[in-house]
């Protein structure tokens, strides 16, 4: 699979939000991405590619069981660290 940042993944995903990352740092946690400030679902993302501009990205986390976390700012959005996965079933 191509490696992306968050900021390209919101782009293979059609401009939609609710798509799910794991970061290769984290043990069993998961997020789904909610927002990217300043932008709404469907429009572009402000700044150059692929960065722009270090935008902040919000989501919820998630532990392996389905269990909510909290909501968080993602750290290094454009760091190529993260991965789009699919999840079974919504949680």
């Amino acid at each position: 699979m191509q490696q992306m940042n968050i900021y390209q993944m919101y782009y293979a995903n059609n401009k939609k939000f609710g798509f799910w990352v794991e970061r290769d740092s984290w043990e069993r946690i998961i997020a789904k991405v909610t927002g990217i400030e300043g932008v709404q679902e469907g429009q572009p993302i402000p700044g150059k590619q692929p960065y722009h501009d270090h935008v902040p990205v919000q989501c919820e986390i998630y532990d392996l069981d389905g269990e909510y976390k909290n909501k968080q700012t993602l750290s290094g959005p454009g760091t190529f660290a993260y991965s789009m996965i699919k999840v079974s079933q919504e949680l």
